[in-house]
């Protein structure tokens, strides 16, 4: 017996006529003609190698090997059945799942806003949001464990495909009540000399960047006081404690929150943000209608002079694939 040449037209011919106990029924069933359906019938009695029915002129019995082949067939035929509904929904976007990693300031201030559309459009697709640092995008991204991801780059990793989103400028950001409210806009970094620092973990690309740059001097890489997310810097700079170098999107939400952001010159310091996917990999259905959402997101960040949005819907195709 060979399974491998066992069709699925000749399981459905099986399964009907066991049921129907009849070839005439079982034909007009299948909207086949009973010679096809004959025919089916042999060819798979030939290839399993044994008797299937007991054929009379009264009645079409089931041998006792079909009758113990039955449950396999029909349980066969339900399996392929669920299973092509289950990615008959997943195509149409009815059902499924979609990952993405970002940096914590894309997701708070573009990813959120596509999410809620998601939720609107498509409620039955599920979505994952991991925050994480750049390592921690591309690490879960190579692996699998993401469908894409947004966040800065340091260099080229040649197993990512990567289009740049956009770019924002850094500016410190503070209380209102804080002495750089009487600065200048746009303001030098050697102006913030004398006053207190408050920055992200190194491990942070909006960190990484301050500390990677040649022209930004050594004191503004040894901040007085380190935090490990926007979540904790938040109430710090809000009683009072320092200044923050933030770049534009990242500090958005602090600034909702009422903190003040002015732009940093001599040097200017900017942000690429990049959307990145496992190269060559083609994105689901469900994580082709979040890149679809984000892309829209994107596209309505408010106008902002330290915010260049690079990223529309011809470069989301092209990254797609």
């Amino acid at each position: 017996m060979s399974s491998a040449n066992i069709t699925l037209k000749q399981l459905r011919a099986f399964t009907a006529v066991a049921r129907e106990g009849s070839f005439t029924r079982a034909s007009e069933m299948l909207h086949v003609t009973q010679s096809t359906l004959t025919t089916s019938i042999k060819i798979l009695e030939s290839e399993i190698g044994v008797r299937l029915f007991d054929r009379s002129t009264r009645a079409v019995l089931l041998t006792a090997q079909g009758t113990q082949f039955l449950p396999a067939a029909e349980r066969m035929l339900r399996d392929l059945t669920e299973s092509l509904e289950e990615l008959r929904l997943t195509v149409t976007r009815q059902r499924g799942s979609a990952v993405v990693a970002a940096a914590a300031s894309f997701i708070n201030y573009v990813m959120s806003p596509a999410v809620m559309e998601m939720a609107s459009r498509y409620p039955g697709i599920s979505v994952r949001m991991r925050e994480e640092t750049t390592e921690g995008v591309c690490r879960l991204v190579l692996g699998g464990d993401a469908d894409f991801g947004v966040t800065t780059l340091f260099q080229t990793v040649p197993e990512l495909d990567s289009t740049l989103i956009l770019t924002d400028d850094y500016g410190a950001v503070y209380h209102s009540g804080h002495a750089l409210a009487q600065e200048d806009s746009p303001m030098p970094w050697s102006r913030l000399a004398s006053h207190t620092m408050v920055a992200l973990h190194p491990s942070n690309g909006i960190r990484a960047l301050v500390d990677l740059h040649p022209r930004i001097a050594t004191r503004y890489k040894k901040p007085a006081y380190e935090v490990g997310s926007m979540s904790t810097l938040l109430p710090l700079l809000q009683r009072g404690l320092g200044y923050a170098a933030l770049p534009a999107l990242a500090a958005a939400p602090l600034v909702t929150a009422g903190l003040k952001f002015k732009p940093l010159r001599q040097p200017v310091l900017r942000r690429n943000l990049y959307i990145v996917k496992k190269r060559g990999r083609a994105l689901s259905p469900s994580a082709y209608a979040m890149l679809e959402a984000m892309t829209r997101a994107v596209q309505r960040i408010d106008v902002h002079a330290q915010v260049d949005v690079a990223f529309n819907e011809a470069r989301m195709r092209e990254f797609a694939g």
